[in-house]
């Protein structure tokens, strides 16, 4: 009887533990958009400024279609204004990866345009605390995107910190190390870049 006692406490601790270090992460922790109870991903509205200096801007959803497609997409547009108030950087993103990414289709910047196919900025979906997963990018080029999960909370509305590198696939060198964190209502709210050394 005792060992039968022992068994349903370990297997009940363990399911609960398991599922406490898993959650689904909404489109809407990276739109400011109201959270909803179920886990489906949906293109609901966005319509948010915010940052520190409520420079930056998210709204959509908005059809686009990219040069010499003749797809149409939904996507949400993400502006970034300098100190004068003219928008210095113009991206687009949509849902990628079978629903476990929020991934840039359009990147619009001093340093230039481009198009991306299968990116990878933010994670969707179910995810674990700590899990990383890999994605094939093209951006510019053959790369590699790794995302790794930091913090994860336990409520959809948790806020989520994460790990984003992105390498290219033909040298293996890194190009970007970034974490972020997004937060309910808030989008965005914190972005460490580390330097990349040559």
């Amino acid at each position: 009887m005792m060992k039968k006692i022992f068994l349903f406490l370990f297997l009940f601790l363990f399911t609960s533990n398991a599922q406490s270090n898993e959650r689904f992460i909404p489109l809407e922790l990276f739109t400011g958009g109201d959270i909803r109870d179920d886990t489906e991903i949906r293109f609901t509205p966005a319509d948010l400024v915010f940052g520190e200096k409520k420079r930056k801007k998210i709204v959509g959803p908005i059809d686009w279609r990219a040069p010499g497609s003749k797809e149409i997409i939904k996507v949400y547009k993400r502006t970034n204004k300098n100190k004068q108030g003219r928008v210095k950087k113009t991206q687009l993103f949509t849902v990628t990866n079978d629903g476990q990414c929020l991934g840039r289709v359009y990147d619009q910047r001093r340093s230039g345009t481009k198009y991306i196919k299968n990116g990878c900025k933010f994670p969707l979906g179910w995810w674990k605390k700590g899990e990383t997963r890999t994605f094939s990018v093209t951006d510019r080029g053959p790369r590699t995107v790794e995302l790794k999960i930091l913090n994860l909370g336990k409520k959809p509305t948790s806020c989520v910190k994460f790990n984003w590198k992105l390498f290219d696939d033909a040298t293996g060198k890194k190009l970007g190390d970034n974490d972020y964190k997004f937060c309910k209502k808030r989008s965005m709210t914190s972005l460490l870049i580390r330097k990349i050394k040559d």
